[in-house]
């Protein structure tokens, strides 16, 4: 191992090690020296902290790295993935539209992502000319990688008469010589077995066996037949693993969330699923890792499906107070501007705000688990959120349940300045038509 890989893989140590609640080196080497085992007895903390800066020797490293994969139940694909040293992910316009936070995700895992410049002209085209919801994804998967860690953007060069497919493995191939390592292309859907035959240095990752090597899991397959079966009694069935049912399918959703967002089935169906998933141990709270870190109950106000929502909020006691925030994060500050970009902390309550959905307001500020005056990243309240594009109703309802108007955000703005603002600047909340001030 260089002593680049080696940097790099002390630094996934740490990010493992701060992921799983573990924040000090001595609590560390306490959890490795009492796991039993005679191979991880640690004498003291700075033989960790050499390992997690790169400093000690290749067997040190592997050893000490391999003993934080079995502490941490990682499997032997996740280990073998966590080990795997220095590499490039290339993801793909399939991979990136099925999981919108996918540039994120690799961020965390590979030292570097690079971004075809065929697929942001792809994502460009569905963005100008796609249907709504697809040029909405490609909008966001656009900004996320203008904002991506560890992000690098390639031209192809060559003949752009070849298939898609191949122009993208000659970017990989490309970025192999450049960096001196091995590229994974990341796909939801291209098969680049035959373009990729005997290349040593560019193979095809598909993205659910990606998301597989993130989690502790034993059958993506079996998961995605149980996300896309629905039935009025589930009794009869055996229910997945615990590491299982609370999963990310490839998609980033958990099976909460996608049966939350199923509209294709009757509510009666989707409640039925979800009530079984929970008597089997699934967190009804749990976030998801596709698109904005959103909760089930979020996801129930983004598809504007009230009878879910309450479903979520009253019978399955959904936590009314969980923001949004990368459930990968270790825990990390952000800057500034990016911190405005992916807003984390971004609670049901405001959502429902900022998108002027009344009912749901008033529901959740009559629910005593609210917390009314909760900020997100940027310091906006629910009520900032409603005053910015002008929903008076929702204004109301807030104040009425105890919103306190003297709050400011991080720009030092209270819900009456952002009111003012928008009453001065006449903005529209997309797909709102209501006159000016007038919203309800």
């Amino acid at each position: 191992m260089t002593k680049k890989e080696m940097e790099f893989l002390g630094g996934r140590m740490r990010l493992l090690r701060e992921k799983n609640g573990i924040k000090s080196l001595e609590a560390m080497r306490e959890l490795l020296t009492s796991s039993g085992s005679e191979a991880h007895r640690v004498d003291n903390k700075s033989t960790l902290s050499r390992a997690e800066s790169g400093a000690a020797g290749e067997k040190t490293m592997l050893k000490w790295a391999k003993a934080y994969c079995e502490v941490f139940n990682y499997s032997d694909k996740q280990t073998e993935q966590f080990l795997r040293g220095d590499k490039i992910a290339v993801p793909d316009t399939s991979a990136l539209l099925k999981n919108t936070q996918l540039v994120d995700e690799l961020g965390e895992e590979y030292n570097i992502v690079v971004i075809p410049d065929i697929v942001i002209r792809e994502l460009d085209g569905i963005k100008n000319s796609g249907s709504r919801a697809l040029a909405a994804r490609a909008w966001e998967i656009i900004r996320g990688i203008g904002y991506g860690k560890r992000v690098i953007k390639m031209e192809y060069n060559g003949d752009n008469s070849i298939e898609k497919d191949e122009r993208i493995i000659s970017v990989a191939r490309g970025a192999a010589v450049k960096y001196g390592c091995e590229v994974q292309i990341i796909t939801d859907d291209a098969d680049y077995t035959a373009f990729l035959k005997g290349d040593e240095t560019v193979t095809a990752l598909h993205l659910r066996e990606y998301m597989i090597t993130k989690q502790n899991l034993i059958n993506m397959k079996g998961l995605v037949e149980l996300d896309r079966y629905y039935a009025d009694d589930y009794s009869d069935m055996t229910p997945p693993g615990e590491d299982e049912i609370n999963a990310f399918l490839p998609d980033g959703n958990t099976l909460i969330i996608s049966a939350v967002r199923d509209r294709s089935r009757s509510i009666r169906q989707r409640k039925a699923k979800i009530r079984w998933l929970i008597a089997n141990g699934a967190d009804v709270d749990k976030r998801d890792c596709s698109r904005r870190y959103f909760p089930p109950l979020t996801h129930a106000i983004q598809m504007n499906d009230y009878d879910m929502f309450i479903f979520l909020l009253d019978e399955c006691r959904a936590d009314p107070n969980v923001g949004s925030r990368n459930p990968h994060d270790a825990g990390k500050l952000r800057q500034k501007d990016i911190k405005r970009e992916k807003n984390e902390g971004n609670m049901p309550l405001m959502v429902a705000a900022w998108d002027g959905k009344a009912e749901f307001v008033r529901a959740l500020c009559e629910d005593e688990r609210t917390s009314i005056n909760q900020q997100d990243a940027n310091g906006f309240t629910a009520l900032i959120k409603a005053c910015y594009w002008g929903f008076l109703k929702c204004r109301d309802i807030l104040i009425e349940a105890g919103a306190d108007t003297k709050i400011v955000d991080i720009d030092g703005l209270t819900a009456e300045d952002h009111y003012k603002g928008y009453l001065e600047s006449g903005r529209r909340k997309p797909g709102i038509q209501n006159k000016k001030g007038r919203r309800f």
